[in-house]
């Protein structure tokens, strides 16, 4: 699925259970006692402001002075709140849900079905230069480097088995990621063409690490990828470099074979991720 059909499935369904959620308490605070037809109205009593509960009886509201009561008032106003936001919940679903079925994938199989024979049928690498002639994929290699390329990307690989669970993002090449920084990522490399691997096993003194994302080079010669997502938490700041300096132990270095990249304030620099893959990632292959 496309990176932004995943994000609107995600929507929708976050804004169903958020609606399922206030539905069952209106229902239980509202609708079972009687009380669904009141709301809280204020007026102005010796110049200060009074609220009383309103209910419509026989076409007007009869009102009945909640004083001082603040758990009465209270009570009404997140009535009010909850209505606004379930019509506003159900309105938002009726646009999205449509939208995502009406959206089309963005993948490179689906896009190049959609093209005319002639171009179908040429190599793969001629659709990754722009319209200067500066390739956006794979430099060099001759014409079978991109399948060669590809081929490794897609063969079988151990993979990081650590929480699993935590996998909870699709991607359009099928797979699952850990965060929306990974997701961009990931779609970014999908969208320019670049075969790579996610969180390939590299062992270490006899230890399991992965890296987030793996290359091969023009030679062969395998480069990473790092992310680091959460860097104001101080537990994940510690794992993270321990991870780095097992890596540099065993020749994999930043600004040599490793990229590394960091939330900046809690989000990814998406232009600037751009920039990586043109400019560092297309190069070496």
């Amino acid at each position: 699925m496309d990176i932004y059909k995943d994000q609107i499935a995600e929507m929708v369904y976050e804004q169903k259970k958020l609606l399922d959620d206030y539905t069952q308490e209106y229902r239980t605070l509202y609708e079972n006692d009687g009380d669904e037809d009141d709301r809280l109205v204020c007026c102005m009593n010796h110049g200060r402001k009074t609220y009383y509960r309103a209910r419509r009886e026989n076409g007007r509201y009869i009102r009945k002075s909640l004083s001082r009561d603040q758990e009465a008032i209270n009570t009404l106003a997140r009535k009010e709140f909850l209505k606004v936001t379930m019509g506003k919940l159900k309105h938002n679903i009726d646009v999205l849900e449509p939208a995502c079925e009406k959206l089309d994938d963005l993948d490179f199989d689906s896009i190049r079905a959609r093209m005319y024979k002639t171009c179908r049928e040429l190599p793969d690498e001629c659709f990754f230069a722009d319209g200067s002639g500066r390739r956006k994929m794979l430099p060099g290699g001759g014409k079978d480097g991109f399948r060669l390329h590809r081929e490794w990307a897609n063969e079988s690989y151990e993979k990081s088995d650590y929480m699993p669970e935590r996998r909870r993002l699709m991607t359009s090449g099928g797979f699952r990621v850990r965060s929306k920084s990974e997701q961009i990522i990931a779609e970014q490399l999908i969208s320019y063409g670049v075969p790579f691997r996610y969180e390939q096993v590299v062992r270490i003194d006899g230890l399991s690490y992965s890296a987030d994302f793996t290359f091969r080079d023009r030679y062969m010669e395998l480069f990473y990828w790092e992310h680091a997502g959460m860097m104001d938490d101080q537990n994940y700041v510690r794992s993270y470099f321990r991870k780095i300096r097992s890596f540099e132990s065993i020749g994999i270095v930043p600004w040599k074979n490793l990229i590394i990249t960091y939330d900046v304030e809690g989000a990814i620099n998406i232009p600037m991720i751009k920039s990586i893959i043109e400019y560092d990632v297309i190069p070496r292959l």
